[in-house]
């Protein structure tokens, strides 16, 4: 990514131009990823990660920057939001070290989780607690071509995605607390890399595959088959958020030492799915800064998370996490071992994330 050529002024508008051009079509649309698996380094910067992120973190969170980093790595996850009681597992192989214009990733990642909710019994007049299955799984193919060598890329990331949130009635029948997502989704993205110094994208993540989110305050959770007193759903960690909205994301990371030791980030998302039913565009603003000490990564992030209208449930995240990542010689492999967290820290709800990852890079001395 860091050793360029100098192709001034047409690949610096050449690539303006096409950021401009993504974003106009998705802000004119009318409509993290995966729910439960971000990726250990984006979990450590907030998610505020899209314009520095490489290897298998690129193919989760920006395909398009897969190609600036020549890597060829295969990946372990695991993540666990602990107050939603939700686990994600994910494996991931990424290649862009055989060849410098094509960077290919292939992924599976899963969900697990059981949220609790409570009501109150219609016949009984008793509080009573109930057990929700929340179940997912994503498989995906990543690509991102070098359109100018060393200035631009393009990225795709086509997915097979499934959710559903499960319950089962007193006779034991399981049913669906909200309508199942099974469908193929799709995210694209652009980065452009300016002389080593900065590196800009713009995403649209979920352009095709979008879904609605579990509830509403139009809409509660369908409970048939239970004898719910009307207006006594307790929620819980119930998350109002969906599982794949429809975003546009726009980033931007500066290098100060104009390579990866230091990296400075700077991302916006604007999620038009969870609360378009007060005609509300979810907007979350964050920084982040990376700083490799040797074989040593530390990662630092805050981020503001404007949900619904008003300032009532907005909430503020950090998050941090520290690696351990040893490149490959020609011939042998390396290693990333990391741990992250985000830990909400203003709003209601407070939540907790951990992630982990155990990484293999490899170089094959072909």
């Amino acid at each position: 990514m860091f050793k360029l050529r100098k192709r001034a002024s047409t690949a610096v508008r050449t690539g303006f131009g096409l950021a401009v051009a993504m974003a106009v079509g998705l802000m004119s649309s009318t409509a993290e990823a995966s729910p439960a698996v971000d990726g250990t380094r984006n979990v450590s910067l907030g998610g505020v990660s899209h314009s520095s992120s490489f290897g298998s973190n690129a193919a989760l969170a920006n395909p398009a920057m897969m190609s600036f980093s020549p890597v060829f790595t295969v990946e372990a996850m695991y993540q666990l939001n602990i107050q939603q009681r939700t686990n994600g597992l994910g494996f991931v192989i990424m290649d862009s070290l055989n060849n410098p214009r094509i960077g290919l990733g292939l992924g599976y990642l899963f969900m697990r989780g059981a949220p609790e909710i409570n009501y109150q019994d219609s016949a009984t007049g008793e509080n009573t607690k109930l057990e929700l299955s929340r179940f997912g799984h994503e498989a995906f193919g990543a690509l991102s071509i070098v359109a100018v060598p060393n200035w631009v890329a393009l990225g795709l990331k086509p997915k097979y995605q499934y959710t559903s949130l499960r319950y089962r009635d007193p006779e034991g029948l399981a049913r669906n607390a909200h309508e199942k997502l099974n469908a193929f989704g799709l995210d694209t993205a652009l980065s452009l890399n300016i002389a080593g110094f900065a590196a800009i994208s713009v995403l649209g993540l979920n352009v095709v595959g979008n879904h609605d989110p579990y509830f509403t305050d139009d809409r509660e959770i369908s409970l048939e088959g239970l004898a719910v007193m009307e207006g006594t759903i307790d929620r819980g960690h119930l998350s109002e958020l969906s599982d794949y909205p429809l975003t546009l994301v726009h980033g931007l990371s500066v290098f100060p030492l104009r390579s990866p030791r230091l990296s400075i980030n700077f991302d916006g998302t604007y999620d038009f799915t969870s609360f378009r039913f007060e005609d509300h565009t979810r907007l979350t603003y964050g920084g982040s800064a990376e700083f490799i000490a040797g074989p040593v990564p530390l990662r630092f992030g805050t981020i503001w998370d404007n949900r619904g209208k008003g300032t009532d449930d907005d909430r503020i995240y950090v998050a941090g996490g520290i690696a351990y990542a040893k490149d490959a010689r020609p011939g042998g492999m390396g290693v990333d071992i990391g741990f992250g967290f985000q830990q909400q820290v203003a709003g209601p709800m407070l939540e907790t994330i951990l992630g982990f990852n155990l990484g293999l890079r490899l170089h094959p001395d072909l």
